[in-house]
C-alpha cells in the first residue's frame, strides 16, 4: 500500500499497539517517523515523540529527586537560608551561576564546601555574618564533569562553575524547565500530554474533520483496513474515532 492511505494505516496500527511503556513507545514512534511519507502524519508522530520524551524526562526527574542522597547539615543554631535566584552565563565549556552573597569574598575558604555529580551540585556556606546558606540543583539538561567543576568567592557573589562534559550551548539549565516549556507548547497546540494515545487519536479525528474529500476517503479506508487486520489477527478493535462515516 502506498500514498496517504498507507501512512494513515501505519498510524492507525501504531496507535492501537501502544503499550504504555514510555521507552518502548518512544522507540516505536521513532521507527514510524522513518516510515511516514505524509508531512501531516510525520508532524503528528513528531508531536507524539515530544510528548513521550516529556513524560520520560518527568519520570527520571522525580526518580532522581527521590533517590539522590541529601548531605546532612548539622544544626548550628544559625539561620539556614536556601538560595534559588542566580544570574546565568555560559561559554562553550562552562555553565556559570552567580549567587549574590554580600561579603562572601571575606569568608575563609574552608567555610564554603561544594559537592558535584554529573547531574547535580550542592553548596554549603557556613557562618556568613551569622547565617548559613545552601545552594543546590539537580537534573541538568546535559551532564557535567564533577572533577573539573568548582566554586569561586567573588566580590559579593558566589560563582558556581560547572564544567560541561561536552562542549556546546545549553538551551536550558534543568531538564524539568526544558520539559515544562515543551509541555506548555503542546498545550498551546491543543495536544494532550497526559495520554499520548488519546492525543494521537484526537489528532487523527481533527485531520478528518478538517480534511478535504480525498483526505476523508483515505482516512476512512485506512481505518477500516487497520481494524479488519486486527480482527483477522484475533485482536479486538480499538473502537472508532467518532468520525462521521
Amino acid at each position: 500500500m502506498t500514498g496517504d492511505t498507507g501512512v494513515h494505516s501505519i498510524l492507525f496500527n501504531f496507535v492501537t499497539k501502544m503499550t504504555g511503556d514510555l521507552t518502548k513507545d518512544l522507540e516505536e514512534t521513532e521507527k514510524f517517523i522513518e516510515q511516514a511519507q505524509s508531512g501531516v502524519v510525520k508532524q503528528a508522530l513528531n508531536d507524539l515523540k515530544q510528548k513521550l520524551q516529556y513524560q520520560i524526562e518527568q519520570a527520571k526527574f522525580k526518580q532522581a529527586g527521590s533517590s539522590t542522597p541529601k548531605r546532612i547539615i548539622q544544626n548550628s543554631g544559625r539561620p539556614l537560608i536556601k538560595l534559588a535566584t542566580y544570574a546565568y552565563d555560559e561559554s562553550d565549556n562552562f555553565v556559570k551561576l552567580y549567587y549574590t552573597l554580600n561579603g562572601i569574598q571575606n569568608l575563609p575558604a574552608e567555610n564554603v564546601t561544594a559537592h558535584f555529580t554529573d547531574d547535580s551540585f550542592d553548596v554549603h556556606v557556613t557562618d556568613l555574618d551569622g547565617k548559613d546558606y545552601t545552594i543546590s540543583a539537580i537534573g541538568f539538561t546535559h551532564p557535567i564533569d564533577p572533577e573539573k567543576s568548582l566554586v569561586k568567592q567573588k566580590a559579593d557573589s558566589l560563582l558556581v562553575m560547572m564544567k560541561k562534559a561536552k562542549s556546546g550551548t545549553w538551551s536550558e539549565l534543568l531538564k524539568i524547565v526544558h520539559a515544562k516549556k515543551n509541555e506548555e507548547k503542546m498545550k498551546a497546540d491543543n495536544m494532550d500530554v497526559s495520554d499520548p494515545q488519546a492525543g494521537l487519536m484526537n489528532m487523527m479525528k481533527k485531520m478528518y474533520d478538517e480534511g478535504d474529500d480525498d483526505m476523508k476517503r483515505n482516512i476512512r479506508k485506512a481505518w477500516h483496513e487497520s481494524q479488519s487486520k486486527k480482527m483477522g489477527d484475533g485482536m479486538g478493535g480499538a473502537g472508532d474515532l467518532g468520525l462521521d462515516f
